[in-house]
Order: structure tokens, then C-alpha cells, then sequence
């Protein structure tokens, strides 16, 4: 495609098909290069669909993951905190490597492997808590966020009282549906809850992640990148998961014979895991990087300051790597996907996530094996255009 060339609709596309990416990506896939689109705030970017180019540029010092540039390409209207301070999401290299050190031993493979009688234990009391409340209930709020709010601030040493609040705003944040004035209160909410926090742990420690990280981290200690480090783990350790535990049942429950599998054989579970992260890609959103230098994607030159939107969703479709790729076939189990990212800044939960949604998974169709949806599918609403894709509720009865 010309380097001008311009796609009318804005960036991000709706998905019509909760199973499936916006129709757009197979059309720019098939083009093979890039394709320039125009964000929903009014900048331009170049978006990538093929999976060779997705995990390339994802992997490439030339791109930037700092959001104070122009050229960073939102697909929504970001904060002034959003586009400063500490969040690992926004840094590069020299700096991301070294705070991500802080923290990186904390969501270990093997620490996630040791979480897991902690993580059945949470399943176990959020199901308890859902049937009590039955015969229907909203499985998005009792089942995906209780598990998941419960495990990162468990680990975080916060109090579980405090977690509708925080969730609260951490949907303001991310659902799509809030305005940029509503997303500023939410972020300076959180900042304020989070920098009260980090002071107090770092002068009077406890056994927790915050206060760890606290007698890690540089000093003298910037209590609002700590605050604003927080607040990242708080965010990426609960929504996003949350939103496949609820989307993944509405998937299991729609494409039976992969459910009756599951029931069948619970060792499938870890493929079931990585197919579904493949297949339903709710982070689709959160790649945004911009070109620092000068730099060619297949065949396209990309200018220093340009925007560019590695679409992980896009690739994890992408026929030349993955046989019938719009296919659900929960047998597969391939970790080829990039539902996670991929290179420096891979996501750091990724392997507490996996425990939570194979433990949610099959304790849920264990006990509750007449699972099904309490309203009609073509009634359900979700979560388009912000930072994680979802349902916004997910209405269930047994």
C-alpha cells in the first residue's frame, strides 16, 4: 500500500463478533505491509497485522514506549499522568530494564506454580459466595473480578475492603466508555490512594510486594513513580484477566463440544489456557509504540516520530503461522501466540494469569456443570474501544 494511503474508519475498529478481531485486520493482513489509520483522537499511525512484523516490531529498539511523545499513538485520549511518571508501560530501555528488575522476581514462573492452593482457594470462595447469591448473578463481577482483585491485592498486602473502589476506578480507566475528564479523576484518585500506601510501607514494612519493592528501590525514593508502579501492577494484575475468565466462559459456553472436551479431560486445561488467550486477545489495545528512528515494516518506510500499533490480535489470526486460526480448538496449546506481548516488555503477570484462568476454568464447569447464560447472547453488551475488551456483564444461571 502507498505510505499515504489512509483507512476512512477510525482506529479502534468495533469488534462485531466477540469471537473474533475487528473484519478490518483480515483486509489489512492480506495487504501484507502496514497500513496508515487514523486514530479516534485524531492522530495518525501505521497499523500492523502480519505476525512476522507484529512480533518484530514488538521486539525492536527502534520504537518508543514513551506516551509523552506527539507521536504516540493513543486510540483514546490520555491523561497528563498517564503520559508521565513511572508506569513500566510507558518506559524504554536503559530505565524499563532496571525498574522492571524491581519487581520481576515477584511473578516468577516458579512463584506462580507455588500460588496455586492460594489462587484455588480464592476460586473456591468466589464460586461459594456466587451460588449462595444464585440463581443468577453477573459471573464478570463475582466470579472474574472477585478472583483476580483477591490474588493481586493479596499480594500487594492492600485490604479487601478497599476493592471495589480501586476496581471502581480502574474500569473508568479502561472500559472505553468514560470521558478524558472522568479518566483524569480516576488516575489522581488512584495516585493519591497508591502514594499514601508506598509512604507508609516504606516506613513501616510489612510482608507484601509494595513493601519488597519499597526497600528495592532507588533511593532517595520517588514516592510517585513507586505510587504510579503500583497502581500498574494493581491495574494489569486484575482487569484484563478478569475480562478473559468472563469472556472465556461466554466462549466455552457458545462452542459446546470444546466445553464437553474440557469437562471431559481436565488435563487439557493449560492448552485450553493458551488457546483461548490466542483466540480472544483482550489486550489487543495496549502495543502502542512510536518510531524513534527511521525504520522499514514490510516494505513500508516509517519516519522517526511516526505512531506504530503492532496488533497482537491481528497476528494471533494470521493463517501463514497458525492452521485454521479462526478456528477454537482448545487441544491446540501452542505459546506461539502474543496475547502477552513479546520481548522486553512482556507482561509480567502472564504466568500468575494462566494459574488463575486454568484454576477458574475448571473448578467453575466442575461444580457448576449446568452453566448457562441467564439472558439471550444477542443481548449482551461489551466493552469496545478502551484498553481491555470484555463484557461489560455477563448474566448466568445453572
Amino acid at each position: 500500500m502507498a505510505e499515504d494511503a489512509t483507512e476512512p474508519e477510525t482506529f479502534p475498529y468495533v469488534r462485531r463478533c466477540p469471537f473474533a478481531p475487528p473484519e478490518q485486520y483480515r483486509e489489512f493482513r492480506e495487504q501484507g505491509g502496514p497500513v496508515r489509520v487514523r486514530t479516534a483522537p485524531g492522530n495518525e499511525t501505521w497499523l500492523v497485522t502480519r505476525y512476522d512484523q507484529v512480533k518484530a516490531m514488538l521486539n525492536d529498539g527502534g520504537l518508543s514506549n514513551d506516551r509523552a511523545h506527539p507521536g504516540y499513538p493513543s486510540p483514546i485520549p490520555i491523561p497528563p499522568e498517564f503520559r508521565s511518571g513511572g508506569s513500566l508501560l510507558g518506559m524504554d530501555a536503559p530505565r524499563h530494564t532496571a525498574y522492571r528488575k524491581l519487581v520481576a522476581g515477584e511473578f516468577t514462573h516458579r512463584r506462580a506454580q507455588a500460588m496455586r492452593p492460594r489462587i484455588q482457594e480464592v476460586v473456591d470462595r468466589a464460586i461459594d459466595e456466587m451460588t449462595a447469591k444464585g440463581p443468577v448473578v453477573d459471573l464478570h463481577a463475582e466470579l472474574g473480578i472477585k478472583v483476580t482483585m483477591s490474588v493481586i491485592t493479596g499480594m500487594l498486602g492492600i485490604s479487601p475492603d478497599d476493592q471495589e473502589y480501586l476496581h471502581a476506578r480502574t474500569r473508568v480507566m479502561f472500559g472505553g466508555g468514560a470521558s478524558a475528564a472522568e479518566r483524569h479523576v480516576a488516575v489522581a484518585e488512584l495516585n493519591a490512594y497508591f502514594l499514601e500506601i508506598v509512604r507508609r510501607r516504606h516506613e513501616h514494612p510489612e510482608d507484601d510486594l509494595i513493601s519488597r519493592l519499597m526497600a528495592k528501590w532507588p533511593k532517595p525514593v520517588d514516592y510517585a513513580e513507586a505510587a504510579n508502579m503500583t497502581r500498574l501492577l494493581l491495574n494489569g494484575g486484575h482487569d484484563s484477566t478478569a475480562s478473559m475468565i468472563s469472556l472465556g466462559t461466554l466462549t466455552l459456553l457458545r462452542h459446546p463440544e470444546q466445553l464437553d472436551l474440557l469437562r471431559r479431560q481436565p488435563t487439557v486445561a493449560p492448552r485450553a489456557v493458551e488457546e483461548l488467550l490466542r483466540f480472544l486477545n483482550v489486550t489487543d489495545l495496549t502495543t502502542a509504540r512510536v518510531a524513534v528512528e527511521g525504520l522499514e515494516i514490510g516494505g513500508v518506510a516509517v519516519k522517526p516520530g511516526e505512531g506504530v500499533y503492532p496488533s497482537t490480535a491481528a497476528a494471533n489470526r494470521d493463517g501463514a503461522v497458525f492452521e485454521r486460526p479462526d478456528e477454537l480448538d482448545i487441544t491446540r496449546g501452542t505459546r506461539d501466540h502474543l496475547a502477552f506481548g513479546h520481548g522486553r516488555h512482556l507482561c509480567l503477570g502472564a504466568d500468575i494469569a494462566r494459574v488463575e484462568l486454568e484454576l477458574t476454568w475448571t473448578t467453575l464447569f466442575r461444580r457448576l456443570p449446568a452453566l448457562r447464560l441467564a439472558v439471550p447472547f444477542e443481548e449482551l453488551g461489551y466493552r469496545q474501544g478502551g484498553l481491555v475488551f470484555g463484557v461489560r456483564e455477563l448474566p448466568v444461571t445453572w
